[in-house]
C-alpha cells in the first residue's frame, strides 16, 4: 500500500477502530522504518516530511503516532519539538491526562536515550507539559495549593523517600536511592520510609505512540515491608503497577499527613505522585540525571553545581524558585567487586591499549561521528582495542562502514562485575549522551582516566580535567594518553582522587541535606 493511501486510510478510523488496528499500524510503520534505512538521506527526509504534512490534517491521536515515528526515525530535534507542542496543545477531551502523561514519559525517555533528539526548546517544552499534568492531577484531587503540616507538628527524625522505580543492585537509580537512605539513617540519625510510587514510564491510558517503551517493575517487592542495605533496615512500601491511581495517591497523602515527616526526598524527579505529596510537607528532589535540573514541582532541589542558563526557563515553567536550588556533588555507590579477571579471560588484547565504552543504550547513543573518530584512531595505532560493555545490539554494523575499527573491536555485552572489567582497561571514552555517570565513576575508581565532551552526566561526574571540546580534540587526547606515559600516570592519579570525592556521600549529600534542613525549618531560600 502506498504511503499516502495508508495514512488516508488510518485517518478515517475513529478512535476505537484505530486502537483495534494499532498492532497492524505499528507493524506497517516498523516495515517502513526498515525501508527508510535503505534509502539515501534526501529520500528519507522527503518521505518523513510528506508524512509530517499529512499528519497535520489527521486526528490528534494519529498525528501524535505519526510524529513519534518521524521523531524516532529522523534522529532530529525538529520532530521532537513539534510532537511536544502537539501534545501540549491537544484538547483534554481528545488526549486526556493519563495519555498525555504517557506521552511525556515516552518523549522524555527517547530524548534521554538519544541526545540527537534534543533541541534548544525541548527541555522547556517537557517542563511545560509536566507542569500542565501536575496541575491537572492536583485539580482531580481537589488540591488547590501548598498546605504544609505545621513545622512544629512535623517529626524532625522522620523522612519519607520516594522514587518512581526500585529494581536491583545493578540499577544505578536504585543504588542512588539506597545510598541516600543510608546517609540519612546512619549519619543523620533519621528514620527512613521508602516508597516506590511505580510512576516510571506510566503506561496507564497510553495512546498510539511509535515503538512504546515500558518500565521495569518487580511485583515480588509488593510483599516486602522492609529493605536491607549495608547492614541497615528501611521500612518499605511499593505501589501496585497501576499508577497513576488517584485512590493510591490519596492514601499516600493521608499517610504523609498522619505520620508528619519533617520533609520528603524525591529521588529522580518526573514523579507527579511524589510532587503531590510534596504539597503537604516540603519536598527535596535529587535528580538522577544530575547534570541538569530535575523535572519536579517540589519546592527544593539538590543539583550537582549551580543551574545553567538552559535550566532557568525550565525552572520557570515548573514554578520552582531558582533560589531554592542547592548545590551538592552527585555521589555514587558501587556494587562490590567480586572477581579479578585477566585480559585473556575477557578476550581483550593482552598488550593492547584498551578504550572502554560503556552503557545500556549504546545503540542510540553511538553515532557515526563518534565511530568515525574511533576509526581514525584505529588507522593510526595498531595496538588500540575498542571494548564495548553493556548493551549495543547493533555493534556488528561497524564492519560495514568502519572496517579498520571493526578489526580492533570487542563486545563484552552485559557484565555483572563492572569494576573487575574496568581493571582490565586503560581509558574510559564517552560518546555524546545524557547519562553514564555511574560507569565513569567506576572507571575513575580503577584509575582509568576519562575522555568526555563537556555535556551530560559523565562530564559532570568526571570534572574539568577529563573534558574535551569536540570529537576532534577527543581524538588528539586519546592519542596523547597512548603516547605520553607521564601524562597518563598523572591523569590516572587524578582519576583515583576524583573517585574518592564521588564516593563520599556522607560529606557531599549529608552536609548539603543538613544545611537544607535548617532552611526548610525557617522556610527561607538556599
Amino acid at each position: 500500500m502506498e504511503l499516502g493511501t495508508f495514512i488516508e486510510q488510518i485517518c478515517r478510523y475513529d478512535r476505537q477502530e484505530y486502537f483495534e488496528c494499532y498492532g497492524q499500524i505499528e507493524e506497517r510503520l516498523h516495515n517502513l522504518e526498515k525501508i527508510l534505512g535503505t534509502l539515501e538521506e534526501a529520500q528519507r527526509s522527503m518521505i518523513l516530511e510528506q508524512m509530517e504534512h499529512r499528519a497535520g490534517e489527521a486526528p490528534v491521536w494519529v498525528r501524535i503516532h505519526l510524529l513519534s515515528f518521524c521523531m524516532k526515525v529522523s534522529k532530529t530535534p525538529a520532530y521532537t519539538q513539534e510532537l511536544l507542542q502537539t501534545v501540549l496543545d491537544a484538547d483534554w477531551n481528545e488526549v486526556g491526562e493519563y495519555e498525555k502523561l504517557s506521552d511525556y514519559w515516552q518523549i522524555g525517555t527517547a530524548v534521554f536515550a538519544d541526545a540527537r533528539l534534543k533541541g534548544e526548546q525541548t527541555q522547556e517544552q517537557l517542563a511545560a507539559l509536566y507542569r500542565m499534568l501536575f496541575d491537572a492531577f492536583c485539580g482531580a484531587l481537589g488540591i488547590k495549593g501548598q498546605n504544609y503540616v505545621p513545622v512544629e507538628e512535623r517529626d524532625g527524625n522522620l523522612v519519607f523517600v520516594m522514587t518512581s522505580q526500585v529494581l536491583g543492585q545493578n540499577h544505578a537509580p536504585t543504588k542512588t536511592l539506597l545510598d541516600r537512605c543510608l546517609v540519612l539513617k546512619k549519619y543523620l540519625r533519621k528514620k527512613v520510609v521508602i516508597i516506590n510510587t511505580a510512576m516510571q514510564i506510566s503506561g496507564k491510558g497510553a495512546g498510539p505512540f511509535y515503538d512504546l517503551c515500558e518500565a521495569g517493575y518487580l511485583p515480588e517487592l509488593c510483599s516486602l515491608d522492609h529493605i536491607e542495605f549495608q547492614g541497615e533496615v528501611f521500612e518499605f512500601h511499593q505501589c501496585a503497577n497501576d499508577m497513576p491511581n488517584l485512590d493510591t495517591m490519596v492514601q499516600l497523602v493521608e499517610m504523609i499527613r498522619e505520620r508528619k515527616p519533617c520533609y520528603l526526598l524525591d529521588i529522580g524527579g518526573s514523579d507527579i505522585c511524589a510532587d503531590i505529596c510534596g504539597m503537604f510537607v516540603p519536598e527535596i528532589t535529587v535528580g538522577t540525571v544530575f547534570s541538569a535540573v530535575a523535572m519536579s514541582c517540589g519546592e527544593y532541589q539538590l543539583l550537582d553545581g549551580k543551574p545553567g542558563t538552559g535550566d532557568l526557563p525550565v525552572l520557570e515553567r515548573l514554578g520552582v524558585d531558582e533560589e531554592k536550588i542547592a548545590a551538592a556533588r552527585f555521589t555514587f555507590v558501587f556494587k562490590p567487586q567480586e572477581h579479578h579477571y585477566t585480559r585473556q579471560e575477557l578476550g581483550i588484547w593482552e598488550h593492547g591499549f584498551v578504550l572502554m565504552i560503556v552503557g545500556w543504550r549504546l545503540d542510540s547513543e553511538i553515532a557515526d561521528d563518534f565511530l568515525a573518530m574511533l576509526d581514525r584512531i584505529a588507522t593510526q595505532r595498531e595496538n588500540v582495542q575498542v571494548v564495548f560493555m553493556g548493551r549495543y545490539e547493533s555493534w556488528q554494523s561497524i564492519q560495514t562502514g568502519y572496517e579498520r575499527l571493526w578489526k580492533h573491536t570487542r563486545y563484552l555485552g552485559k557484565q555483572e562485575d563492572a569494576l573487575a572489567v574496568f581493571a582490565c582497561g586503560d581509558l574510559y571514552v564517552n560518546p555524546r549522551r545524557a547519562g553514564g555517570g555511574s560507569s565513569v565513576a567506576e572507571a575513575l575508581y580503577q584509575g582509568l582516566p576519562a575522555v568526555t565532551l563537556p555535556e551530560g552526566d559523565v562530564s559532570a561526574a568526571a570534572g574539568e580535567a577529563f573534558r574535551v571540546r569536540d570529537y576532534e580534540q577527543m581524538e588528539r587526547e586519546i592519542l596523547r594518553y597512548m603516547d605520553d606515559a607521564g601524562y597518563y600516570s598523572r591523569q590516572s592519579a587524578r582519576a583515583r582522587e576524583r573517585a574518592k570525592e564521588l564516593l563520599d556521600s556522607r560529606k557531599s549529600f549529608g552536609e548539603a541535606i543538613g544545611k537544607l534542613e535548617e532552611k526548610i525549618k525557617d522556610g527561607v531560600s538556599c
